[in-house]
């Protein structure tokens, strides 16, 4: 009984924590709520009849992440870019492509150099220029130097609903800068979480497959709007206190089997 009740404990714990840090991250962008994936756990003998099984507690197994989606915000940022839909944006630490990281929040932003980048300092990969061939740190110019030797500057940059960058340098000289890609999942809520709004690829979540956006299954980029967490506080709320409630009434439980046990062994 003492096996099954401190189960129960860890259970509603557990739950707590993965409640608790939704609700934390109801603000962040892009961030996807988990759920708790709970398990019964039985103990069997050598026999098939259901009557020789028995409870034994309850088992929680790795969070399941819950990946719809969230609503928009509109921020008019020129590097503020949302998905609708399905993908993940690739982001990399240096210059380490064959081991990305992937990521919904598409707050990004751009260094002096020009380097596209998060805002904790990794870099956007894509294709760069106009063939969409090979994968590269994306760069935006800060400068364009012209046929007769002048410098233009920076003025202005879009981004296309199927990722396509276009800078504009002086008043009207548009340059094609690359192109944004996407990443899929054969099971994306199999993706591993490693902090800070991103996820890593694992042998739940299988392979990534890259590619631009609105091709095939893919999304589409909405530039100037960022997701918001898909993350509803009242359910959180509500589930939150159904596992104090549950958390409560094992204490009693547990109290009632102490309590009976020192009967046992003062009688």
């Amino acid at each position: 009984m003492l096996s099954i009740l401190k189960s129960a404990f860890n259970a509603n714990t557990k739950e707590m924590g993965i409640v608790s840090n939704n609700i934390a991250n109801v603000n962040s962008t892009a961030f996807k709520k988990s759920r708790t994936n709970f398990e019964h756990i039985y103990s069997k003998d050598r026999s098939s009849s259901p009557s020789k099984f028995s409870g034994q507690g309850v088992g929680v197994n790795e969070p399941l992440l819950q990946m719809s989606q969230g609503s928009l915000k509109t921020t008019n940022g020129a590097l503020d870019l949302a998905i609708t839909g399905l993908g993940f944006f690739p982001v990399v630490h240096k210059n380490t492509l064959e081991t990305p990281f992937f990521t919904r929040d598409g707050s990004f932003n751009i260094t002096a150099t020009g380097e596209v980048v998060t805002n904790d300092g990794l870099k956007v990969i894509g294709y760069l220029g106009e063939e969409n061939q090979n994968l590269r740190n994306l760069v935006i110019p800060p400068r364009k130097i012209n046929e007769d030797q002048s410098t233009s500057m920076l003025s202005n940059i879009n981004v296309k609903s199927n990722g396509k960058i276009v800078a504009t340098y002086g008043f009207d000289d548009e340059v094609v800068i690359g192109n944004l890609i996407l990443a899929s999942f054969p099971n994306e809520t199999g993706l591993k979480q490693v902090g800070n709004n991103r996820y890593q690829i694992n042998s739940k979540s299988g392979l990534p497959n890259f590619g631009i956006p609105m091709n095939g299954s893919l999304g589409k980029i909405e530039a100037g709007n960022l997701e918001r967490s898909n993350v509803d506080v009242t359910s959180e709320m509500i589930t939150m206190l159904k596992a104090q409630q549950a958390f409560s009434g094992v204490s009693r439980l547990l109290q009632t089997e102490v309590d009976v046990t020192k009967r046992l062994i003062d009688g």
